[in-house]
């Protein structure tokens, strides 16, 4: 089932639109790097993020971009698409073009080989480029742009190589390596055997590697294969890395591709939107388990039911829900691949036992109608003491154009006549909002985390109870909802059928 076609994102509005259109990036801003390791003044441009126009003290992840005269672009590209889409956090993307003599000569194949090879008379300069960048390069740039210290770096065919090579002798200088396609043929395979010899002592601590190729005989030209076995068989079980292999694209045209599931990878488990579980509050009953759906886009939830903290190898949602059966001990978390973004998921459920009803009578038409009140919004929350200014009753649909306020509270009754034993999903939707069933006060959200959706598992018996909701909005432009779902053993993923009782206010 796809997360994104789940009805209760469209019923209970839990989750935040799409994030709008916008720039993304600022133009570039040309720079130079006077350079005594090199002995050449090296150009870069400097693409910084919009945001950090509206906030001078914000601070931002730095993803540099070798090869940068004709790679810069497409990165760019793809990071303001990425950002449109809410993928990807504020990043700067720095350009490192080639320098070109006053002959005209270009020193790419100098500084991105890393060992001086008889038939190509300007190769071996890679140490020289290492130390570069580490003292020269990325200080420039942490000292005169808002950066926070983490460093990110995009390199294709001798530029992935280079970033192997920096793998091998310095993998602290980078955070994430997006190598795309690399030669790593070179020198009969050195840089991979000297892999082999120091992967494993990179620490996985904040890092993730992307690799990518080309399918069938790409791999061995590449000597793809050799870089996979150094990583397979060196490499710390817990360090995140990954070799994607693309058909029916050339070394060149896999490069589009490549940055944008490249970028995903080292920015997996980063989301704009807010992730949980629904419900994230009510009791579970002891040996009747209840699936909860996930909400969050691009993230899994890895998720533990023994008490411990949840890890990379703990089990994780696979179709957008979890079952639960003891909630005392369930602990949720996202982890992303470098660790940056990680969050820890709070669960308010807790086992319990099924609540009883109170409420007395066999119940009449009553039973289908939902009778208001509105009050001026400075009621809240006292509304007991309050005379309401309208009264009435309503079925599914509450017009509150009529009431003169844009600010306004609704407090709603009516009487829940509950057929058959099992849990239940209560919903509100307000800026603020209570909920009480037979006196007893299930969500009480004061607004503290801003307009949400709010859930409650409540496992009932048979019978009729009292419900009563108060909603507060804000404004005319926030919404009121009240949402009732029957969760039964027929359909496990009671988020898919329409609810059982539903009340909007317009």
């Amino acid at each position: 089932m796809s997360r994104t076609h789940i009805s209760a994102v469209l019923l209970l509005g839990l989750l935040t639109a799409c994030p709008t259109a916008r720039a993304a990036l600022l133009p570039a801003k040309p720079d130079s790097v006077e350079s005594l390791v090199l002995g050449q003044n090296r150009a870069i441009e400097v693409y910084l993020p919009e945001e950090s126009a509206k906030d001078p003290k914000q601070r931002f992840e730095t993803l540099y971009v070798l090869d940068g005269d004709w790679n810069a672009k497409i990165v760019t590209d793809v990071v303001a698409f990425m950002r449109q889409l809410g993928m990807l956090p504020p990043v700067i993307v720095v350009s490192v073009p080639n320098y070109f003599d006053a002959k005209g000569v270009n020193s790419r194949d100098h500084d991105l080989t890393p060992s001086a090879l008889p038939d190509e008379p300007r190769s071996g300069g890679a140490a020289a480029f290492l130390r570069f960048l580490r003292t020269e390069l990325l200080p420039y740039v942490d000292q005169r742009y808002p950066t926070n210290g983490i460093h990110l770096i995009h390199g294709h065919s001798y530029g992935g190589l280079f970033l192997m090579y920096v793998l091998a002798n310095d993998a602290q200088l980078f955070d994430g390596y997006l190598a795309l396609d690399p030669a790593m043929r070179w020198d009969n395979q050195a840089v991979n055997a000297a892999l082999g010899a120091s992967l494993g002592r990179v620490p996985p601590s904040g890092k993730a590697i992307y690799i990518a190729g080309r399918s069938g005989a790409g791999i061995k030209d590449m000597a793809l294969d050799g870089l996979e076995a150094a990583f397979r068989d060196h490499a710390s079980p817990s360090l995140h890395w990954t070799l994607t292999l693309y058909d029916d694209e050339t070394h060149d045209s896999l490069k589009l591709k490549a940055t944008y599931d490249g970028l995903k990878y080292l920015y997996g488990g980063y989301t704009q939107d807010p992730v949980g579980i629904a419900p994230s509050d009510g009791i579970v009953v002891k040996g009747d388990p209840i699936r909860l759906v996930v909400l969050g886009r691009r993230v899994h939830l890895h998720y533990t039911t023994d008490g411990s903290v949840p890890t990379g190898t703990s089990p994780a949602d696979s179709d957008g829900a979890i079952t639960v059966d003891n909630p005392d001990k369930l602990r949720l978390a996202v982890l992303s691949n470098r660790g940056v973004f990680d969050q820890v998921i709070p669960v308010q459920l807790r086992a319990g036992v099924p609540l009883t009803p109170r409420a007395t009578g066999r119940g009449d038409e009553a039973d289908s109608k939902w009778r208001y009140s509105v009050y001026s919004a400075n009621a809240w929350p006292h509304l007991g003491t309050t005379k309401p200014t309208f009264q009435g009753s309503a079925t599914d649909e509450l017009s509150l154009d009529g009431f003169g306020e844009s600010a306004l509270v609704v407090s709603v009754h009516r009487r829940l006549r509950v057929l058959e034993d099992g849990y239940y999903v209560l919903a509100v939707d307000a800026d603020r909002a209570r909920l009480g069933l037979d006196g007893a006060t299930l969500i009480s959200d004061n607004g503290d985390l801003g307009h949400r959706t709010v859930t409650y598992l409540a496992p009932l018996h048979r019978g009729v109870y009292s419900l009563s909701v108060d909603l507060l909005r804000a404004n005319a432009g926030s919404r009121l909802r009240v949402v009732v779902m029957q969760c039964n053993e027929k359909e496990p993923d009671w988020w898919t059928p329409k609810p059982w009782l539903e009340l909007n206010g317009k």
